[in-house]
């Protein structure tokens, strides 16, 4: 992604030697802040994060964290390091997605997403003011950031004046008073993207409950047929290797009652089109919130209560795993099957290097621990976490580094 549509700044230098003489020479910095823009009649989405909840109409988030830190600078002895965006103060960040090092996507509250470009964070909005809660992509110049069956936005390149051009896609579902959120949103490629959350739509004339789609080419343009059936389920993430490989995990039952569900699909298509999917067995009741996997046979969630699980080749279940932490887990990415990452409530950063869990540590300002959503990397030393105010960057391991138990 160009840097050509970051806005206009100065910088800072400081350059010091000491050749006999020690010379100090001082320039001050700032950098201005994006404008963004809101829909006038825009309502904010049925669900926000709230302290790593959620809550009905949407919450604004307190700030918890000061960040003071470069994405690439030292953090003393601690492994992940805030870093200072120009994302607003009091939004909570709920995902983060990234084509490579030099192109890193964040969203969250009120339509809000920021661009990372290797050298600095800019912010924008995609045009409304509902609560984007999951961004995913295929490439540099193709985006999509979800919030609700009606709020679905693509960014396909930069528009004139070097802003990137984000336009709202062809809506799964208009009808007045519905309520229902998109969690989550992944693809195989630009044709074949598909979106879920914690919804039941049975349209008119229509016997089949529907409660995720794919996209389909209608007119050239993008539309939508449904890829599953679930009924009084909340999907909380859709990951897969392929199109023949696809996990769905998150909740099933009431709102007094919610247990574990997970389901998987080889993408075949039944009567009527949609793929035929498979529960499988959790061992556990915590909902799950994050899926991931290095492959077909080898695949992790996470969830409620620091619950984590893995599916391995050749099982029928998925197995409950030592786990670090009793804190709720949100998000989880891995650069390989020895090199995972899972984050949740109260800054809970946690490391799998192929035989155990174990926690990490953040430079939280004042010793606040601010819930973290979501984490991405391009690789073993560049991963991203973000969560209530705050953007945090892992560059690689320090020997002898601080460890905290969650």
């Amino acid at each position: 992604m160009s840097r050509r549509y970051a806005p206009e700044r100065r910088r800072v230098y400081w350059v010091s030697a000491l050749l006999g003489l020690l010379t100090l020479e001082v320039i001050a910095t700032s950098c201005a802040g994006a404008e963004s823009s809101d829909e006038s009649d825009a309502r904010t989405a049925d669900s926000a994060v709230d302290g790593g909840r959620e809550v009905e109409g949407g919450a604004v988030i307190d700030a918890t964290v000061d960040a003071t830190h470069d994405a690439q600078g030292p953090c003393g002895d601690v492994e992940w390091c805030p870093v200072p965006t120009n994302y607003p103060a009091g939004r909570a960040i709920v995902s983060v997605w990234g084509s490579g090092a030099n192109d890193v996507w964040v969203v969250g509250a009120e339509g809000g997403v920021s661009h990372w470009d290797g050298y600095e964070w800019t912010f924008a909005s995609v045009g409304t003011t509902w609560a984007l809660q999951a961004v995913w992509g295929t490439g540099p110049d193709d985006v999509w950031a979800v919030s609700a069956p009606s709020k679905i936005f693509r960014m396909t390149g930069l528009a004139d004046g070097g802003a990137p051009q984000w336009s709202p896609v062809t809506a799964v579902w208009e009808a007045q008073g519905f309520k229902g959120i998109l969690n989550t949103i992944w693809g195989t490629s630009p044709d074949d993207v598909w979106v879920t959350g914690n919804f039941n739509i049975r349209r008119t004339g229509i016997s089949v409950v529907e409660s995720g789609w794919r996209t389909v080419s209608v007119d050239g343009g993008v539309g939508w047929a449904p890829t599953s059936s679930f009924s009084n389920h909340d999907i909380k993430s859709i990951w897969g290797s392929g199109p023949e490989d696809i996990w769905v995990v998150g909740a099933t039952g009431s709102l007094t009652s919610r247990l574990s569900f997970a389901a998987h699909t080889n993408g075949v298509a039944a009567d009527g089109g949609a793929p035929t999917w498979t529960a499988y067995d959790t061992g556990t009741i915590s909902v799950l919130y994050a899926a991931w996997g290095s492959g077909p046979g080898d695949v992790w969630a996470v969830g409620d209560y620091g619950t984590i699980l893995h599916f391995t080749a050749g099982t029928n279940k998925w197995t409950p795993v030592d786990s670090p932490t009793t804190e709720d887990l949100h998000g989880v990415w891995g650069a390989g099957p020895d090199d995972i990452w899972a984050v949740g409530e109260r800054g809970t950063l946690v490391h799998y290097d192929g035989v155990a869990w174990t926690a990490s540590s953040a430079a939280f300002s004042d010793d606040k621990k601010p819930d973290l959503h979501g984490v991405w990397g391009s690789g073993p030393s560049d991963v991203w976490a973000v969560g209530n105010d705050v953007v945090l960057h892992f560059s690689g391991f320090k020997p002898g580094a601080k460890r905290e138990t969650p």
